[in-house]
């Protein structure tokens, strides 16, 4: 059974588990600086997602697969996308799963649920930002209707030249 639900405070161990190993297996092979990297990964641990939690402009969704949670969502309220500064939009900040839970439809859930509540809060438009050599993940936001608006630089130093970023949106 696979399931998406909207997560709380009983959540950031899981979260903050799950956060920077997701995040390691996407992209841990990119950074030259592996220190820089263990510090990127604290914006994932579970005192991140206390933060995250107890904002009310932002709502995390935690993806399970039975019992055990593998991936999560995070959407930020008025947020304009850095290319058009677009308004009434949210954006669709952190979208990961575990590896081995890819490609069953729970990135799809998760994003829907956030859509759908995004939707229902009045706002017309969500958005995203995803590197552009994670062919995985952009062939997925294309097929979920996202649609490239422009690029952008990743702040941080990655190896080789994938700093580069692609900003999509969707409306709702």
């Amino acid at each position: 059974m696979r399931r998406v639900r909207v997560a709380t405070a009983a959540d950031v161990d899981a979260l903050g588990t799950i956060g920077p190993l997701a995040y390691a297996q996407a992209y841990g092979a990119w950074w030259v600086d592996k220190a820089a990297l263990a510090l990127h990964a604290r914006s994932f641990d579970a005192a991140a997602f206390t933060i995250l939690l107890a904002d009310p402009r932002i709502s995390v969704w935690i993806a399970e697969r039975g019992d055990d949670p593998v991936g999560f969502l995070t959407m930020h309220r008025d947020s304009p996308d850095p290319v058009t500064a677009r308004a009434n939009g949210v954006e669709l900040r952190r979208i990961y799963l575990l590896q081995d839970a890819m490609r069953g439809g729970l990135g799809r859930l998760l994003a829907e649920a956030a859509i759908d509540q995004a939707r229902a809060e009045g706002y017309d438009h969500v958005w995203l930002d995803v590197m552009a050599q994670a062919d995985w993940a952009v062939a997925a936001y294309r097929r979920w209707g996202f649609a490239e608006i422009g690029q952008k630089m990743f702040e941080n130093t990655l190896r080789g030249d994938l700093r580069q970023m692609i900003v999509m949106a969707r409306d709702i």
